[in-house]
């Protein structure tokens, strides 16, 4: 049993490595939000600078924020940020392939599937916190299981724990948590319902229900929406589709087939009757599907909602369920293509990867011209916010990071972030939105454009941002100083009139 656990274990080592290449093989992860997180890293590091100060409160969603500053203190950011991300697929895989040992009563290779899934389009948003914490709840579920015949206050202790940790990872990996403990324990609870054990039953409730004391009163006590009174749900096609971002990458063809062979060794083994889902997690399996398909895409400010389960859904079935291969080639035949699928599919990533450092060195090269201290208002237009191979839209936020510059696009929502802006400048970037800049200076919106530029006066440069090529009109007031194709800098040019132009 030990010889097997270590050669699970060195495997996984050895995948940690291997996927973990390319979040240090480039100068930028090339993730959505990440430049804007890698920003907020320093100010916090930092404590803050003449634009920003840090506000700590007990808010569920501080995992980097609270892991990466101290690092950062005695290592390069970039370094450190990376360190962090290489910790969330350390905390996924080895929460995954715990729980498969504590559900199955065996050490398998099985749930080493779950590195495919690392590289998932969750990550590519750059929903770190999130992630980190659908790991969390992973191990800890594996951890509550383990102690189930411990003391009360053992389990009651390591699970309230547990359950605080998955509060400030992020909201959503707290409900997911609650989730899959609500469905271990409904079969047994059921059991004891039953036959009337209600000194049992409640003994079960209270032990279970104790790890969740906390994080609700903290919910309730500090969590508030961004937005007063939005939800919202997609066409229910969505549904249908999302599962696929598990896998959904860069090429099409690749993560269609990727999610075909998943979900066609899933049927072939079922068919088999070969593949055990552990019966206690299988109503977890159930009641995470099953919010995941009443879920909402939007609610109260956070974008993409249903679209963050799939991936901790396939991450738990993987986790709960053990195959029993008809053969020995059948089961070599299966690791030879999941090694095939994995290398192929991490070979992409660090080609896009690498594409995306070239983009990101020049751009970064137009920041680190700006001088320290520089205000830089940010124009692009709507709908820019989708995940591409080489997003660009936070880029700007670096500047922060690079030059002690205001960016008025930093996350700094004290309702979500532990920063907020001074107060000169919260009215000032409550006052430039993007693309009202971007109507004004590019669109040619008159009104807009006379509205916006007396505060534009206030900038020293103005950054104008797009997935494609930029072409900014003349404007009296502006001049270039940096251009891309995609990525422009303009000084602001602060002559009488300027403002009425």
């Amino acid at each position: 049993m030990a010889g097997t656990a270590l050669r699970i274990w060195s495997a996984v080592a050895l995948l940690m490595v291997f996927v973990s290449v390319p979040l240090f093989s480039t100068v930028l992860p090339p993730l959505f939000d990440y430049p804007n997180h890698l920003a907020r890293m320093h100010l916090l590091a930092e404590g803050g600078n003449a634009f920003y100060e840090v506000h700590w409160a007990a808010l569920p969603n501080l995992a980097q924020d609270l892991i990466v500053p101290p690092l950062a203190r005695v290592l390069p950011l970039e370094f450190a940020s990376g360190l962090f991300l290489a910790m969330i697929f350390a905390v996924i895989a080895g929460g995954t392939v715990w729980l498969n040992r504590v559900a199955t009563g065996a050490w398998r290779l099985w749930p080493l599937l779950c590195f495919l899934l690392l590289y998932n389009r969750v990550f590519l948003w750059g929903f770190v916190n999130y992630l980190f914490g659908v790991g969390i709840a992973l191990a800890g579920t594996a951890l509550w299981l383990a102690l189930e015949r411990a003391r009360w206050w053992l389990r009651m202790t390591a699970s309230s724990i547990v359950g605080l940790a998955c509060y400030f990872s992020h909201i959503a990996a707290v409900g997911f948590y609650a989730l899959v403990i609500l469905g271990v324990e409904l079969l047994p609870a059921f059991g004891e319902l039953r036959t009337r054990k209600w000194p049992a039953l409640g003994r079960r409730i209270a032990i279970a229900g104790s790890q969740f004391v906390v994080p609700v009163a903290l919910i309730l006590g500090y969590w508030r929406p961004t937005t007063a009174g939005t939800i919202s749900y997609a066409a229910l096609w969505r549904k249908a589709d999302l599962p696929l971002s598990v896998f959904d990458n860069y090429n099409r063809a690749l993560d269609i087939a990727s999610f075909a062979l998943l979900l066609g060794l899933l049927g072939w083994l079922c068919w088999m009757r070969s593949l055990r889902l552990t019966p206690r997690l299988a109503w977890s399996v159930c009641l995470v599907f099953a919010v995941y398909l009443l879920l909402p895409s939007q609610i109260y400010g956070g974008s993409g909602t249903d679209h963050r389960l799939p991936v901790a859904l396939f991450l738990l079935l993987i986790g709960a369920s053990a195959p029993r291969f008809p053969n020995r080639r059948a089961a070599v035949t299966v690791a030879v293509v999941a090694a095939l699928l994995l290398v192929t599919r991490l070979a992409v990533i660090e080609h896009v990867w690498r594409q995306a450092d070239a983009v990101y060195s020049a751009d970064l090269a137009g920041i680190d011209a700006l001088p320290r201290g520089a205000k830089l208002a940010v124009a692009m237009p709507s709908g820019l916010t989708h995940v591409a191979a080489i997003p660009e839209a936070h880029l700007p936020a670096l500047a922060v990071a690079r030059r002690e510059a205001f960016v008025p696009t930093l996350f700094a929502d004290p309702r979500q972030q532990p920063m907020e802006l001074r107060p000169p400048y919260a009215e000032l970037a409550e006052a430039t939105p993007p693309t009202r800049l971007w109507a004004a200076l590019v669109d040619g919106d008159i009104g807009e454009r006379q509205r916006i530029l007396p505060t534009l006066a206030h900038y020293d440069f103005v950054v104008f941002v797009d997935k494609r090529p930029v072409h900014v009109p003349p404007i009296r007031c502006l001049g270039p100083i940096f251009e891309r194709p995609s990525f422009q800098i303009f000084a602001v040019l602060h002559d009488a009139g300027c403002a009425n132009s």
